[in-house]
């Protein structure tokens, strides 16, 4: 997206981008002398029963997705570019580790039939964040203000919960439907 990279060039501060595969953005940070960036790329490597979720970071040290916030301080990130289909096993406790972990802004791009970007919105929306939602064609990118955004532990089991209810609601009524 053409946009995301515009706005990277005015980053400073440390960066964490996470599955960023577009060689615009890419190159924008590489660009910039300003930040420090740390990317973790979404390979999942297979054992012998199960998938292990695991990712790599540029050092080489391996990052568990369900525990990226043991890894990285509260509010220690400034800003998170993430695209959407890198994290989209993992986005039920994405957006609470996104708020504990980000300081300013959260750029999610991408395209998903899954997950609509207004639901996005409004699950972002019960930290308190701001949320701006631009689409472009079959393509969107949301912006999350994280900036006055509080994470409630509890809170977080409870939203977990219900999205799951509501997950397994929708995927009953799209097998009743087709």
């Amino acid at each position: 997206m053409q946009k995301l990279a515009e706005i990277v060039k005015t980053f400073k501060g440390e960066v964490l981008c996470i599955g960023v595969e577009d060689t615009s953005i890419l190159k924008a940070l590489s660009h910039n002398n300003q930040v420090n960036v740390f990317t973790l790329d979404r390979k999942i490597s297979t054992g012998l029963f199960f998938k292990k979720k695991k990712v790599k970071t540029k050092s080489g040290k391996k990052v568990n997705m369900t525990k990226m916030r043991k890894s990285f301080k509260k509010k220690s990130i400034d800003y998170m570019v993430c695209d959407i289909n890198s994290i989209y096993d993992y986005f039920k406790y994405f957006i609470y580790d996104s708020v504990v972990i980000n300081k300013k802004k959260l750029y999610l791009y991408g395209y998903s039939k899954y997950l609509d970007p207004n639901t996005l919105a409004k699950r972002f929306e019960r930290y308190h964040a701001k949320v701006e939602v631009s689409s472009q064609g079959n393509q969107f990118l949301l912006i999350i203000d994280n900036e006055n955004s509080k994470g409630n532990w509890l809170k977080a089991k409870w939203y977990i919960l219900v999205d799951s209810f509501h997950n397994l609601g929708d995927l009953i009524s799209t097998a009743l439907t087709s």
